[in-house]
C-alpha cells in the first residue's frame, strides 16, 4: 500500500468534499462514477491516511471472504 499522504496532508472531510465536487463536475459532463471507478479508487487511496487504508483493506478482505448469497450458503 503506497500512501501519498506524506506529500500532501488532506483532512478526510476536505478530501470527501473535493471528490464530491469533482464527481459532480464529471456527471455534469455526462460521465458516470461507475465508468471511472477503476482509476478513481487508486487515486483516492493514494490520499488516504495509513490508518484509514488499513481499515479499508481489512473491510475488503472480510467482504471478499464472505458468501455472496447467504441463502445459497445455507443450502449447502
Amino acid at each position: 500500500m503506497k500512501n501519498a499522504a506524506g506529500r500532501i496532508k488532506v483532512d478526510l472531510s476536505e478530501l470527501y468534499d473535493l471528490l464530491e465536487s469533482k464527481l459532480m463536475a464529471l456527471e455534469s459532463l455526462g460521465r458516470t462514477k461507475e465508468k471511472f471507478a477503476e482509476f478513481l479508487e487508486p487515486l483516492v487511496e493514494s490520499y488516504l491516511p495509513e490508518t484509514v487504508l488499513r481499515a479499508w483493506e481489512r473491510n475488503r478482505s472480510v467482504e471478499d471472504s464472505s458468501p455472496k448469497d447467504s441463502a445459497r450458503s445455507l443450502d449447502k
